[in-house]
């Protein structure tokens, strides 16, 4: 017999707890830790993934990176991160998640100058002294490296991110972080690096936020979830939903002409066109409001009318 148990075991145990014990103290298994242990497999085929495809894209700017592996997976706080991620280092602002969540991809400082030093053609000496910023070259080289690593992103977490990853922000000091709380609770997975005879390590930190919308799917993509979604979630989904950012297009001008009277064009011909005072306000190339174009401010605007026919002729 296994003592080990399993998924529909836990679950029994979770609903079963007795809270009206007096004599029984009490503990929460649907606690974030606990979370994270049920999507430890899903987690660790992701960032392993990761792991080989960084390898292999490292190799490509510094070719005696040996091996990449993942070394934990582990849940901390802000405040923890600064103390394990001391400057300098190199920090970059991966944003495609959901929830307007973002990766961090971390290099410690001393992988970060172990890689330089091997990329100008060194022997990857030990840095001496302390020193609390990167240098240019440093910097730009980390920038150039962590941009190489995206696709590679994007591909262990596809079934997560719908969009393409891009850096939204680089650092050296993680105190200049502004897009996480110091409240929020971070799943982060450490990496090490073989360089050669030398070990450092790489990080890639995820907002537990962003872990618990897709948990599900993660922890079992082919299984058909019926649960209901939490107030919590539907939260964070309108709040999501809210600041995602969209394209708004006025149209101050359309007519219609023939090919044959486009390819006889050229400089000096008058074009008729309706009267420039009417807007149409497009979003995803759909007709959404229309109003009067003028200036506000001393500043181009358009004076909102009403809200356009969705059978409105575009062309």
């Amino acid at each position: 017999m296994s003592d080990i148990l399993d998924p529909e075991e836990l679950e029994a145990l979770m609903e079963g707890e007795d809270q009206n014990d007096p004599g029984r103290e009490k503990y929460n298994l649907a606690r974030q830790d606990y979370a994270i242990q049920r999507l430890i497999p899903a987690l660790s085929l992701i960032q392993s993934q990761f792991a080989t495809a960084t390898r292999d894209r490292m190799r490509e700017f510094v070719s005696t990176v040996d091996a990449v592996r993942v070394d934990k997976i582990t849940v901390m706080k802000f405040d923890e991160m600064l103390n394990t991620l001391p400057a300098p280092c190199s920090i970059s602002v991966v944003k495609g998640l959901p929830m307007n969540a973002n990766i961090l991809l971390a290099f410690e400082s001393d992988l970060v100058f172990q890689m330089v030093d091997r990329y100008f053609g060194g022997s990857g000496s030990i840095q001496k002294g302390q020193r609390e910023l990167l240098s240019v070259s440093e910097f730009s080289f980390m920038e150039m490296l962590s941009s190489a690593l995206l696709t590679d992103v994007a591909s262990a977490w596809k079934s997560v991110i719908k969009t393409e990853p891009s850096i939204a922000t680089q650092v050296s000091d993680s105190r200049m972080l502004d897009s996480i709380g110091e409240a929020d609770s971070l799943v982060a997975t450490r990496f090490i690096v073989n360089v050669g005879e030398f070990a450092g390590g790489l990080w890639s930190i995820v907002p537990w936020s962003a872990i618990d919308a897709v948990r599900d799917s993660l922890s079992d993509p082919a299984k058909p979830t019926s649960k209901a979604s939490s107030a919590d979630w539907r939260d964070r989904l309108l709040e999501g939903l809210e600041t995602a950012p969209i394209e708004l297009v006025a149209i101050l001008a359309q007519t219609r002409m023939s090919l044959k009277r486009v390819s006889l064009l050229k400089v000096g011909d008058v074009i008729d066109i309706p009267s420039a005072e009417d807007v149409i306000l497009m979003i995803d190339d759909t007709p959404f409001m229309h109003g009067r174009f003028g200036s506000n401010e001393d500043k181009l605007a358009v004076r909102l009318i009403g809200r356009s026919e969705t059978n409105r002729n575009q062309h």
